[in-house]
């Protein structure tokens, strides 16, 4: 047999095939042009988002400026708002009323009361055993601390009620304790003791006989000593402090309430014995008037109207017919045309005739000064009123407003006489120009507060009428 055998024949099948040989692969034409647009489209699209990322980029920067541009426009028109709401609204650059009635406060007197370890009020507590021992051991100045302790546990008043009768250096001790004792117990105990020892019995005599009574001069003094400031035009040397200054201490201190009491106490008792003159009084309340001008004595506003009150009652019919049209005139002169015009005008506020009438002298004097016609008669000041343009331009309602309340408070509280009719029927015809001919979207200066207050005024009128 020369074929091969069958399982030589599988094994031939077996046998892994030859290896073929890679051909190398012949670039035409159309691959290589292929190539080229393939990467000529690559590079076109990065182009193209590199485009819409410099234009997205430079929206931006136009949307920035065109932002910034809009503030810019906004700030401007924000600013040109902000100024003619300035000329519509300029309340907040009028100043509030107030004056400076208080400078540096002046070092306090030396005082001395020898005399008090001596006083017969101390005698019957030397007489005790206890009481001589408390009087020796305190050594100098023990009968001053004994009558601290007696004035400040009310227990000096009611020896004085025993007594009924206080002797001079008592009296002294006790009256300079309220004007400058810095211990606050102590001044107001000795406040109240002289509000006692001033009040009348039953019977309107004055309770205790006084061995001692204050003067003007001394309590004038004091006022003093608490940096008071008679003239506004002294505010200009207050930065300049004397040597008899306290520096850092601007007044007043807390004894000026308990001084404006014992000063009312003061005057009612001029029946018995009288302190003050008739031009000291004039005086006092012409201090007492302006210290309603002070700021930092708003807390005192009661007290010092029942001051008022004290002050008028002191003054007989005839003295009070002079004094009247002398205050009236001082104070209108000396306090500026502005809303502290209405402050002083306001705060008298009592319902009696000489409060009324005190009320409308002020008002008619202070009407005149600003007309700077020197009118001080009803019908030329309401003919004053009457040749104001309510509708021009130019309108000043702030000094408007002013006119208006001085002018309520004159005729609501004087006596026109025979001249009433002829007053209240121009008083009138003013109210309605101002309630009719100024316009509610009249944004100037007070004009709604000239048109509110009239209305008000008018219908009042109205209905008394």
């Amino acid at each position: 047999m020369s074929g091969p055998l069958d399982f030589e024949v599988e094994d031939l099948l077996l046998k892994s095939p030859p290896v073929a040989t890679k051909r190398k692969k012949v670039t035409d034409l159309d691959d290589l042009l292929s190539d080229y647009y393939s990467k000529q489209r690559e590079i076109d699209s990065i182009a193209h988002k590199k485009s819409r990322s410099s234009k997205r980029y430079s929206s931006d920067d136009e949307d920035d400026k065109n932002e910034k541009g809009n503030e810019t426009k906004l700030s401007e028109i924000a600013d040109e708002c902000e100024k003619q709401m300035k000329q519509f609204f300029p309340e907040n650059e009028i100043p509030l009323w107030g004056l400076k009635i208080f400078g540096q406060q002046k070092s306090l007197p030396s005082l001395g009361f020898i005399e008090l370890e001596n006083c017969k009020l101390l005698q019957p507590f030397r007489e005790s055993q206890l009481d001589s021992d408390l009087l020796s051991d305190s050594g100098q100045g023990a009968g001053e601390t004994f009558l601290e302790g007696l004035l400040m546990n009310g227990w000096l008043s009611q020896l004085a009620l025993i007594s009924g009768f206080v002797e001079a250096s008592v009296a002294s001790w006790t009256f300079y304790q309220v004007l400058y004792s810095s211990n606050e117990e102590l001044q107001l105990s000795a406040c109240d003791f002289w509000c006692n020892i001033l009040s009348k019995n039953e019977a309107g005599q004055p309770s205790i006989v006084l061995a001692w009574i204050p003067s003007y001069r001394e309590l004038n003094d004091a006022l003093e000593v608490y940096g008071y400031l008679s003239d506004t035009s002294e505010n200009a040397a207050l930065n300049s402090i004397s040597s008899s200054q306290v520096p850092g201490s601007e007044g007043p201190p807390v004894n000026i309430s308990s001084w404006i009491k014992l000063l009312s106490a003061c005057f009612q008792i001029r029946k018995f014995q009288s302190i003050f003159s008739v031009s000291e009084a004039e005086e006092v309340l012409i201090v007492i008037i302006r210290l309603f001008l002070s700021r930092q004595l708003q807390g005192l506003s009661f007290i010092l109207t029942d001051c008022v009150q004290s002050i008028l009652s002191f003054f007989t019919e005839d003295e009070w017919a002079v004094s009247c049209e002398k205050v009236a005139h001082d104070i209108a002169y000396s306090v500026p045309k502005d809303l502290n015009s209405l402050r002083i005008v306001e705060c008298i506020s009592g319902t009696s005739d000489r409060s009324k009438h005190f009320r409308g002298r002020m008002a008619i004097y202070m009407l005149g000064i600003l007309f700077e016609k020197k009118v001080f008669d009803g019908m030329g000041i309401l003919k004053s009123l009457g040749s104001v343009k309510l509708k021009d331009k130019d309108t000043d309602f702030f000094t408007l407003y002013i006119y208006l309340v001085l002018s309520e408070n004159w005729i609501l509280s004087y006596d026109l006489g025979d001249e009433r009719s002829d007053i209240l029927s121009m008083w009138t015809k003013f109210l309605r120009n101002c309630s009719g001919n100024i316009s509610s979207t009249d944004w100037r200066l007070y004009a709604s507060k000239v048109r509110s207050k009239a209305s008000y005024l008018l219908q009042s009128t109205i209905s008394e009428g």
